[in-house]
C-alpha cells in the first residue's frame, strides 16, 4: 500500500509494465496527470483542479492502467515523473495547449474577449490574484485565464497572450522581442514582527544561525539547473552575495512553494529568505520585517512578455496597460532598508 499526501493509502503502481486496457485513454484524466506532473504533488494538483486528493489519485491510477506503464515514482509524500511519465507529459502538455488554443479560438469567434496570462504560482498567489479584482471592475466584459507553470511556457505554442517571468539576467528570453524589463529581484531575511516580540528574531547577522530558517524543499530535489536557480534566490545565494560561507541554522522548516515559505514567515514560524519582488507590500504594511537588512541582488529580473500580434487585440492591450500601471505602483512602494 502507498501512503499519499493526505495520509490515505492507495495501492502503488507496480514497477513492472502494467497491462493496458484495450480501450482508448480517458481524456478526462489528462488534466489531473498534467497538473500532478507540473506541481510534483497529488495534493497540490488536486487543489488546483478543485478535486479531492483521493479522486485525483484514482484518475492517475486509471490512466497508468490505460497507458500500460507507471507514470510516476512515489517517494513518500512526494511524487516525480518516471522516464515514461516524462515522455508522456511532453505530449499531454502539447495536446492540452492545442486544445485550449482551439477553445480560445472558438470563444473569440463568438465575440467574448479573453486574455490568457501565465506566470509562476507564487507570483500569481502573492501579487497578481489580489489585484485582479481592480481589472475586472474596470473591464467586466473581458474574461481572464491565469495559468501557472514552474517551467517557462511557449506563448506561441500554447496560445498564451502574455507572461510575467522571472529570468536570470543572462537568459536570452530577457532580450526576446516583445519583452519588457520590469524590475530586478533582491533578497533579504524576513520574519514576522511577532517573532521579534518573543525574542526569537535575529537582531544582527551573527544571530541568524540561532534561528529557524524557512526554505524551499525543492532546492534538494530539483534537477541541477533548477536547483541552482532556487539556491540563488535562497539562503545560499544571499550569503554568497555577502561573500560569506553559509552556516547551519538551529533547524530547517521547508515547503514546496515560495508562497508557502512566505505564509510560514508571516505566521511567525521562523526566518525566511524574502524575495522583494513578492513581498514588497508585506514589508510596507509591517506584516513582515527585515531585521538584518543587507539586501542582495539575486541576479534575476521580472519581465513582461507578450505573444507576437496579441497586443493588437483590445482586451490584451487593456491588460498590458493595466499591468504596467500596477507594476509602476508596486515599484513606488517605499520599504526602507
Amino acid at each position: 500500500m502507498l501512503k499519499m499526501d493526505d495520509g490515505t493509502q492507495h495501492q502503488a503502481a507496480p514497477s513492472a509494465v502494467l497491462t493496458p486496457r484495450s480501450r482508448q485513454v480517458d481524456a478526462g484524466n489528462l488534466r489531473g496527470f498534467e497538473a500532478a506532473a507540473r506541481l510534483g504533488s497529488f495534493t497540490a494538483a488536486a487543489d488546483a483542479l478543485a478535486l479531492t486528493q483521493s479522486a485525483l489519485s484514482r484518475q492517475i491510477q486509471t490512466l497508468e492502467v490505460s497507458v500500460g506503464v507507471p507514470l510516476f515514482v512515489r517517494e513518500g509524500p512526494r511524487v516525480r515523473l518516471s522516464p515514461a511519465g516524462e515522455q508522456f507529459a511532453v505530449v499531454v502538455r502539447q495536446a492540452l495547449q492545442q486544445l485550449d488554443a482551439a477553445v480560445e479560438g472558438l470563444r473569440a469567434s463568438q465575440g467574448r474577449p479573453r486574455v490568457r496570462i501565465t506566470t509562476f504560482a507564487s507570483l500569481a498567489s502573492q501579487w497578481l490574484i489580489p489585484r485582479l479584482g481592480d481589472f475586472q471592475s474596470a473591464h467586466p466584459d473581458i474574461d481572464i485565464a491565469v495559468e501557472t507553470f514552474d517551467n517557462l511556457s511557449d506563448l506561441e505554442a500554447g496560445g498564451l497572450d502574455m507572461a510575467i517571468r522571472r529570468l536570470r539576467d543572462d537568459n536570452p528570453l530577457a532580450r526576446a522581442p516583445h519583452t519588457t524589463f520590469l524590475f530586478g529581484e533582491q533578497i533579504t531575511p524576513v520574519c514576522s514582527p511577532a517573532l521579534a516580540q518573543t525574542g526569537r528574531a535575529p537582531g544582527a547577522l551573527d544571530d541568524l544561525p540561532r534561528c529557524v530558517w524557512i526554505d524551499d524543499v525543492r532546492i534538494h530535489s530539483a534537477p541541477p539547473i533548477a536547483r541552482a536557480n532556487l539556491q540563488a534566490l535562497s539562503w545560499g545565494g544571499w550569503y554568497a552575495g555577502l561573500g560569506l560561507p553559509q552556516p547551519e541554522p538551529q533547524r530547517w522548516l521547508r515547503f514546496n512553494y515560495t508562497y508557502q515559505v512566505i505564509q510560514a514567515a508571516v505566521a511567525g514560524q521562523g526566518v525566511a529568505m524574502g524575495q522583494i519582488g513578492l513581498i514588497r507590500d508585506l514589508l510596507a504594511a509591517g506584516t513582515l520585517i527585515a531585521p538584518v537588512g543587507r539586501r542582495v541582488d539575486a541576479g534575476y529580473g521580472y519581465y513582461l512578455a507578450v505573444r507576437s500580434g496579441a497586443q493588437q487585440r483590445p482586451e490584451v492591450a487593456a491588460m498590458l496597460d493595466w499591468l504596467q500601471q500596477q507594476f509602476a505602483a508596486w515599484r513606488a512602494i517605499e520599504i526602507g532598508g
